[in-house]
């Protein structure tokens, strides 16, 4: 290949179950930030804690949502790239050959 590199495919779906997986981590850790801001979720006495903690909370979220995202992005174009890469030459050449 010139100007390019190899990619086994199966690589690629290795690559894609361990993105799968760090993105249900982070949905449930988002979760979890999500049940615990709510300022009566320790009773009263997290109520004043709520109130300390309560914008380092929302910004935590807001970065674990935005990993969230962005990790189910890169595991989409990876399965797409693990799909392209699963065809080679001969199956492109497949596809405009002429009969014989």
């Amino acid at each position: 290949m010139s100007g390019g590199f190899h990619v086994d495919p199966g690589e690629l779906e290795a690559h894609r179950k361990k993105i799968d997986d760090i993105s249900i981590r982070l949905n449930r850790v988002g979760s979890a930030v999500e049940t615990t801001a709510n300022p009566e979720a320790f009773g009263l006495v997290g109520i004043p804690l709520a109130a300390i903690c309560g914008i380092g909370q929302v910004e935590a979220l807001e970065s674990i949502v935005a990993a969230s995202k962005a990790s189910l992005d890169h595991a989409e174009r990876v399965h797409t790239w693990q799909k392209v890469k699963e065809w080679d030459e001969e199956d492109f050449k497949g596809l405009f050959k002429l009969e014989d």
